[in-house]
């Protein structure tokens, strides 16, 4: 195999070339070998192992949606191309896809099931791999998860993670909830905690994004428009042909200067100061710009809604909530029929009580949060704040139409949208939801130009008071005691994962109130210890756990740990059927309203590995499960893709006696989706299948006539959270390590609030006197498809990009703490510490380490190189003092000294 990957067809040279890195680097992905498909010999229907082009489609990022190919000879994976037919990637590969190559024949993979001998656990122990046959593994550990099923499921941790998810596909999900386990913990998703918002105020997960087709004016805040990520699936395309084309300003607000700043306007902000900007933005859109959507404000939010003096609707003897109509001079419910101009600015008088509509209380609230007040705290000057207020203001064109397909819409051509690096802070939801208020005050959430869900659909929805109805994390779970999760769902009602409060839970059960202990886990795709925060905690309370079993590609810390490892089969060995129909970084003319369909015709197993959903059917069936999954699958339906779950009709459903393939139950999802016609006998000809929805249905709004549903402006439902949970913890004397009731509860509030916190206070004279922080990069921005660990990515990256592996800082910080460029230099923080080269430029705030990339390991299986690598996660923790209490975020901003 080595001898393969030193001088075979494939070679270090092709590589770079075909990743377009030869010479110079590149931002935006390019077709490498531009050709289409027909041009060569035509792509097999079933992989026969003769030597041809075979279908596929990428996993080497989260996103999964470019499609492309590989090429065989003598069954040898030699060649990848993208696809110029696909909507999405139109035959473009980033540098990650070409090296799928090397996730397949990766020499450190698992390549038989392992039997661990050595009892004691530990990241520097050898466990003393034995190889064992698939049917010991699988009787091992279907005994052991048994005999927990039948004493008590909770004793079960089911660990899950963007790995082996395959994108989602199928059923991984249900494996928890079909063997009774309440403990399903997702590794992907606390350092990226941007889900909340979107929910409640737009009724859709995961997020929200511009339309860039119609945009003239874009606020990015902590967050990638593909250029960073370099992406080939449209995204950077997308945005360069809108910027380039002269319609399109795209403002980045960020503490570095990213690949999409070059192409527009940087903005250097203080990490952590994200919500100042935006409240002194809000404050001089309504103050200094004078110019609002009064329209949208009146008829599409809760502006108008009367508030009580504990914050509360004023509801009226039908209990809906009242306004006041200032035609009539009438308090009226929200939903009269006579309703003719609701006001926004009313203080009403009622039964001798007085009562103000939500959106001057918003206004009187933010009469304190001015630019000058902001610039103290962000660095971002008042006159900046103040002219993109008024930019972001006059590019919406407020009053200005659109015709799509016989609709017409309001047009509102600006757009602001935060993500992880600006939501995962203390006050990163209040935050994301000041952000919704920026938009609603020019009146863009879900209309061309503006801010779109991800999805397509009636999301917008009214609940019982006539405001969107939450569907996932703002809707929440009601809290109760004791506590039944690990990860205290009970108690983080609205958080998206917590996996470091559920294996802290796990050590020490009692200390959390759980009345039970945890006897074994079972991973498939996660690696808690790498990524989130405190791994070494997170290794010791693995290490703690009497049995472990984990479905890995790679000797990594999880399989180290681990008591049975089953292999898991490389990207292009997986069966894998995905479904696109939404974008997560902005649609373009290429993707709006896109939904297409891809397949991978799998290569052969080159060891002797599986798919995981086979592995987790085979254990189902032993333990006496799998009826109980099959049953979960026809009332859910089939999961295709990150947000299609296709509903099976009857006729499709599955029979609980029977046990199925993975692409048994794939094909009745996709004829569910699609039609009988389109199954998995379609996709295996063309590869792809895809369909364009109208554009006049790509805008939510579209769906509603005003009135019938408003977006929160005033976010009243987290009033309603913090007196449920606040009842809760007192009734029941809650206590919790490294925790806080009061401050815990402090930001449940119906209008965010500016607050101190150990992060937007550091400054000069400290002992932690700069802020470090994590940025995306090209070549790692996760560890999906061990990218971080691939020789030829981890090559491109040290000879291209000068920031890989190394630790950043403005020149000017530099000299005033005696470094040069290439000093080795520690970063300290109050949870841990790393070591590395650093590299000075002007593109990063003088205030600030930058750590970029995906990068670092805690074990030496996978090669010195990757545990050698710069390990961000080490400085943060997961203490319940230090998260935000609504989303369950880590802090992904952290205080820090420097030195030699």
């Amino acid at each position: 195999m080595s001898n393969f990957l030193l001088d075979g067809k494939v070679s270090r040279r092709s590589v770079l070339k075909a990743a377009g890195l030869t010479g110079a680097a590149v931002m935006v992905a390019q077709n490498p070998f531009g050709r289409a498909w027909a041009d060569d010999k035509s792509p097999s229907s079933g992989n026969s192992g003769k030597d041809e082009w075979h279908f596929s489609h990428c996993r080497m990022c989260m996103r999964g949606e470019c499609v492309n190919m590989y090429r065989t000879e003598n069954g040898v994976v030699v060649e990848m191309k993208g696809v110029k037919e696909a909507p999405t990637n139109k035959g473009a590969m980033c540098p990650r896809g070409q090296s799928v190559i090397q996730n397949l024949y990766n020499p450190y993979r698992v390549k038989a099931p392992m039997k661990r001998t050595n009892p004691k656990k530990g990241l520097n122990e050898d466990p003393g791999w034995i190889e064992i046959s698939w049917e010991e593994a699988i009787s091992i550990t279907s005994g052991k998860l048994k005999a927990i099923h039948d004493k008590d499921p909770r004793r079960l941790m089911f660990n899950i993670g963007f790995g082996d998810m395959n994108y989602f596909n199928t059923f991984i999900y249900h494996f928890a909830a079909s063997f009774g386990t309440p403990n399903l913990i997702t590794s992907n998703g606390p350092l990226c905690t941007v889900h909340f918002a979107t929910d409640l105020v737009q009724g859709v997960f995961p997020v929200a994004v511009s339309d860039l087709v119609h945009c003239k004016y874009h606020i990015t805040m902590g967050r990638s428009l593909g250029m960073a990520f370099g992406t080939a699936n449209g995204h950077a395309r997308g945005l360069t042909e809108a910027v380039q084309s002269g319609k399109l300003k795209l403002v980045d607000i960020n503490p570095r200067n990213t690949p999409e700043a070059s192409r527009g306007e940087w903005v250097a902000i203080k990490p952590g100061t994200d919500l100042a900007f935006l409240l002194a933005m809000s404050n001089s859109i309504i103050f200094d710009v004078r110019k609002y959507d009064v329209e949208f404000l009146q008829w599409r939010t809760n502006g108008p809604y009367l508030i009580d003096a504990n914050g509360n609707y004023l509801r009226g003897k039908n209990g809906k909530p009242q306004v006041f109509d200032a035609s009539d001079k009438k308090v009226k419910s929200f939903d009269d029929k006579s309703l003719k101009t609701p006001d926004l600015n009313a203080v009403v008088d009622v039964d001798g009580q007085k009562f103000k509509a939500s959106f001057s209380l918003l206004k009187d609230h933010l009469k304190q949060y001015t630019p000058e007040w902001a610039e103290k705290i962000t660095t971002v000057p008042a006159k900046t704040i103040k002219r993109i207020a008024k930019e972001f203001v006059d590019a919406a064109s407020i009053g200005s139409t659109i015709t799509l397909d016989g609709v017409t819409m309001p047009l509102r051509p600006a757009s602001l949208v935060l993500e992880r690096g600006a939501i995962n802070q203390e006050d990163g939801t209040p935050a994301d939801l000041m952000s919704k208020v920026v938009n609603m005050l020019v009146g863009n959430l879900e209309v061309p130009g503006g801010v779109l869900a991800c999805s397509r659909g009636p999301f917008l929805s009214p609940d019982q008071d006539g405001v969107v109805q939450p569907k996932f994390e703002a809707k929440g779970h009601e809290p109760s005691y004791p506590p039944q999760h690990l990860d205290l769902t009970e108690y983080l009602i609205h958080k998206h994962t917590a996996p470091y409060l559920a294996f802290k839970a796990a050590k020490n059960p009692k200390l959390y109130g759980l009345d039970y202990e945890v006897d074994a886990l079972f991973v498939v795709g996660g690696n808690p210890v790498t990524s989130g925060t405190e791994p070494q905690v997170i290794a010791d309370s693995i290490s703690s756990i009497p049995f472990v079993a984990c479905v890995g590609y790679h000797y990594d810390e999880i399989a180290m740990l681990s008591d049975i490892v089953f292999p898991s089969n490389s990207i292009l060995e997986k069966k894998s059927v995905n479904v696109y129909e939404s974008d997560f970084t902005g649609f373009t003319h290429d993707t709006l309203g896109l939904c297409m369909s891809m397949y991978r015709d799998e290569l052969p197993p080159v060891y002797n590995t599986r798919q995981a959903q086979e592995v987790m059917m085979d254990i189902a069936e032993q333990i006496g499960t799998l009826p109980i999954l099959y049953n979960i699958i026809n009332h859910d339906g089939v999961m295709l893709g990150e947000v299609t779950f296709s509903k099976l009709p009857d006729e499709l459903k599955l029979d609980p006696s029977k046990k199925y393939s993975i692409k048994d139950i794939w094909d009745r999802g996709l004829k569910a989706k699609f039609g009988m016609d389109k199954g998995i006998d379609m996709l295996k000809k063309q590869g792809i299948y895809y369909y364009y929805e109208p554009k006049s249905r790509c805008y939510n709004s579209a769906m509603f006539k005003k009135g019938e549903t408003r977006h929160p402006i005033y976010f009243e439902r987290l009033i309603r959270s913090r007196e449920k949970l606040e009842k809760l913890f007192v009734d029941n004397h809650v206590q919790l390590p490294e925790w806080d009731m009061e401050k815990h509860l402090r930001i449940y509030e119906p209008m965010p609030t500016w607050r101190p916190n150990n992060v937007n206070s550091v400054k000069k004279g400290q002992e932690y006197d700069l802020i470090a922080y994590n940025y995306k990069i090209t070549y790692a921005p996760f560890k999906i498809g061990a990218v971080d660990q691939l020789p030829w990515l981890n090559e491109v990256g040290e000879t291209f990009f000068p920031f890989y592996n190394t630790i950043c800082m403005n020149p000017l910080t530099a000299k005033a703490k005696g470094f040069k460029d290439g000093d080795i230099i520690t970063v300290e923080s109050a949870n841990g510490k790393v070591q590395g080269k650093l590299k000075t430029s002007e593109l990063f705030h003088p205030e600030t380490v930058a750590i970029g990339g995906s990068l670092g390991r805690m074990v030496k299986s996978l090669g010195k190189k990757p545990a050698s690598y710069v390990h961000f996660n080490k400085l943060t923790n997961g203490k319940l003092n230090n998260i935000d209490s609504i989303g369950g975020g880590i802090i992904g901003s952290v205080p820090v000294k420097v030195y030699h």
